[in-house]
């Protein structure tokens, strides 16, 4: 990981390369920092890219471990960001009553200010909450036709890198191609016979890993922002091998 960011920082395609591949640990990082669940539509994600590429420009060996230095320099800048947004959001709120220099108003307002953030933070991950939970919700329902529950793929799911990037590639593959995928989503099974034909991968995995197959195909060709932030990884995986 050290020497990949080293290199990322003399070579742009490493660089993109680099980043694509810790896109994931980028949002977790971001999560961890502010307490919430953070996806790309979120401003903090915009943040946090920035200051990964930021790290990146800025790493040497004598820093010790890249991710580690880049969790400070990430945390640092959605601290600023935070700090930034409250300094706003307080001129913004002010009253006329503190222009005129009429009472204590400007303690109130910053009281006044705190509560409303955290009612805004709250409402929001509330919303976010709900709006996971519905998708979930209809995701289990169309997985019932194939003989399972979304709340089954945990028994299912890919642990080991060098699985999870074949799954990502049987994955990717069905969802390229239009008729492997109307097969899984209008049929109901995933054909694995045709897949097997078509790629360079064992019948034994596509068996074993059957239902998180179809469960990502159906999530990633569907309306699940939410559920295909967690699966992001699938676009990218594997690919820095290809060609």
């Amino acid at each position: 990981m050290n020497e990949k960011a080293i290199k990322a920082k003399n070579e742009i395609e490493q660089r993109e390369l680099f980043i694509r591949e810790n896109e994931q640990t980028i949002l977790r990082i971001a999560s961890k920092v502010t307490g919430k669940f953070i996806t790309r539509s979120d401003d903090e994600w915009s943040v946090a890219l920035i200051s990964f590429n930021k790290a990146i420009d800025t790493y040497s060996a004598d820093k010790g471990d890249f991710i580690s230095f880049a969790r400070v320099v990430i945390e640092r800048a959605l601290i600023d960001h935070y700090r930034s947004e409250k300094k706003y959001e307080a001129e913004i709120s002010t009253s006329p009553e503190m222009l005129t220099g009429e009472g204590e108003y400007e303690e109130n307002t910053e009281v006044l200010r705190a509560i409303t953030e955290e009612s805004s933070l709250e409402e929001k991950k509330e919303n976010r909450q709900q709006n996971l939970k519905e998708e979930i919700l209809e995701i289990n329902e169309r997985l019932k036709k194939y003989g399972f529950t979304f709340y089954d793929i945990a028994e299912c799911s890919p642990k080991a890198g060098k699985t999870k990037t074949e799954c990502a590639g049987v994955i990717r593959h069905i969802l390229e191609n239009e008729n492997i995928l109307n097969i899984v989503t209008n049929d109901g099974k995933l054909p694995i016979k045709e897949i097997v034909k078509e790629i360079k991968i064992s019948k034994k995995l596509l068996d074993r890993y059957r239902r998180y197959i179809i469960m990502a195909v159906i999530v990633l060709n569907g309306e699940y922002p939410l559920l295909a932030d967690y699966l992001e990884y699938i676009k990218f995986s594997g690919k820095e091998g290809a060609g």
